[in-house]
């Protein structure tokens, strides 16, 4: 049976590969958005996670309701079980953007598949802040829209107080934002056509089938090209989260993504600064992911601003003057390869190091099942622990099982001896760039000294803080100052 898993989570702050998820919420409903369960997990922090001062403020989590939680570890496998029940279509709100990021991230460290949730057993993913932003555009009369300073905003808190939704928690708490997410889509499930019609870009097949049945209409030395529209909250409210873009084609390294070139930008191909291509933009975009791709029709090309019109207009002749440029352009784009990062942390290497093959499946599989049986504190469970890691072969696979020892089934004498792990430690604590924990994009790890520094800037926008909130960055500077 086909059912929608609404869900949301909380984190320690923004970097969906190096913090941690704190809260998992869900509820699981039919196709009619008919309640058909709900939970709450709760995560405890781990002992190598700084916590963000910004993110803890925004969710109000404190460290009590945290160490009532369970390890991270055994919040995967829930996670991994719930979001992978046979026909379940996972969604929530930017989850995208940001959810399916952070647990892709969360299964993998914790030898788990990042990605049958998307395709495996009927299952498959949405997200309903694309969905909002169609109605937002073209069907604007079904929900009132809330304004910050005078400018739209599709922010879920706001949207749910302008429009009464009825939840039973705080802003931003997991449970409460899935509640509101509910609401939400059950005001654009009564204009039935554009719910279906909208929700079937989710859907990889379709969403290709549209975008080819779309005329190539421009010819640029015997090429052609297709001229669409391309429709995301990214854009913003100034152009109404539209973008005139021309389809450059297949990237020939990166077999999912289609790229495109934004036709309002400012500077077309890097023409005015006199960019290197390597110095240039396109978008890439993935079937079935959160980019909206629609035919240039007039009827949608007027919901653009007559500014953003006139710059398609006048790029396209910059291009078509410039076509030698353009070609070069598509030829960069297209064979482009992401940069190795030599120093990424295990942790961060899933997109350089690739899908797990069937032999290290199945030492996360013996990994799995030995820890099922671990006992704390029991001298025979610390000697199962040190035989595993003699068991397996594969780097990677070793180095995450260590973590996973080491984060979440705690042993001073194990510990003790997991150098790695200690040594991840220390480099958090430290200040020197050599110590930095480095990422896929070439990002770091929330460090001690930026936590601090962070805490510091809090301080001084807050001015007043109120009694939780001095609560709360007192607790986070004692944290912190404590690791």
């Amino acid at each position: 049976m086909k059912t929608y898993l609404f869900y949301d989570i909380e984190t320690s702050g923004l970097n969906h590969v190096f913090d941690q998820v704190l809260t998992f919420a869900c509820i699981r409903t039919d196709l009619e958005l008919n309640e058909i369960d709900r939970q709450t997990i709760t995560v405890r922090l781990r002992k190598d996670i700084v916590p963000s001062p910004g993110a803890f403020l925004v969710h109000g989590l404190t460290y009590a309701e945290l160490e009532l939680g369970i390890s991270e570890y055994k919040a995967a496998q829930k996670i991994h079980k719930i979001m992978n029940t046979p026909g379940t279509i996972s969604l929530g709100y930017n989850s995208l953007g940001f959810d399916d990021e952070f647990l892709r991230f969360l299964f993998y460290r914790n030898l788990l598949d990042p990605y049958t949730h998307q395709y495996s057993n009927g299952c498959s993913r949405m997200d309903i802040l694309p969905v909002t932003v169609i109605f937002k555009v073209f069907c604007p009369t079904v929900l009132k829209w809330p304004q910050i300073e005078g400018k739209p905003t599709l922010k879920l808190d706001f949207i749910t107080r302008e429009n009464d939704f009825v939840t039973s928690g705080r802003a931003h708490e997991a449970l409460n934002d899935v509640e509101a997410v509910i609401e939400l889509s059950k005001a654009f499930f009564k204009q039935k056509d554009i719910w279906k019609y909208a929700l079937d870009f989710f859907n990889k097949t379709r969403d290709e089938v549209r975008i080819n049945n779309i005329e190539k209409d421009i010819n640029i030395q015997n090429a052609r090209f297709r001229t669409c529209l391309m429709v995301s909250s990214f854009f913003g409210s100034k152009v109404n989260y539209m973008a005139p873009v021309v389809h450059l084609g297949q990237s020939l390294t990166y077999k999912n993504q289609s790229l495109w070139l934004r036709l309002d930008s400012d500077d077309i191909l890097g023409l005015d600064a006199g960019l290197d291509v390597s110095d240039t933009f396109v978008i890439r975009k993935r079937s079935g992911d959160a980019l909206i791709v629609l035919p240039a029709l007039e009827r949608f090309w007027d919901k653009m601003p007559k500014s953003s019109q006139q710059s398609a207009k006048e790029n396209m002749v910059k291009i078509r003057h410039h076509r030698e440029l353009f070609f070069e352009f598509i030829q960069y784009h297209i064979t482009y390869k992401y940069p190795f990062v030599p120093d990424m942390d295990p942790d961060a290497a899933l997109y350089q190091e690739g899908f797990f093959s069937n032999q290290e499946k199945k030492q996360s599989d013996l990994v799995h099942k030995t820890l099922s049986n671990l006992k704390l504190g029991d001298l025979k469970s610390d000697h199962q622990k040190h035989e595993l890691l003699k068991k397996i072969k594969s780097p990677r696979i070793k180095i995450l099982a260590s973590r996973i020892l080491a984060r979440n089934f705690e042993d001073k004498t194990y510990q003790a001896k997991d150098a790695e792990y200690h040594l991840c430690l220390d480099r958090l604590r430290s200040s020197l760039e050599k110590d930095q924990i480095i990422g896929y994009k070439n990002d770091m790890k929330f460090n001690c000294r930026q936590g601090l520094q962070e805490l510091k800037e809090t301080e001084q926008k807050l001015l007043n803080p109120n009694q939780d909130q001095r609560k709360m960055l007192d607790w986070i500077r004692d944290y912190i100052e404590k690791l």
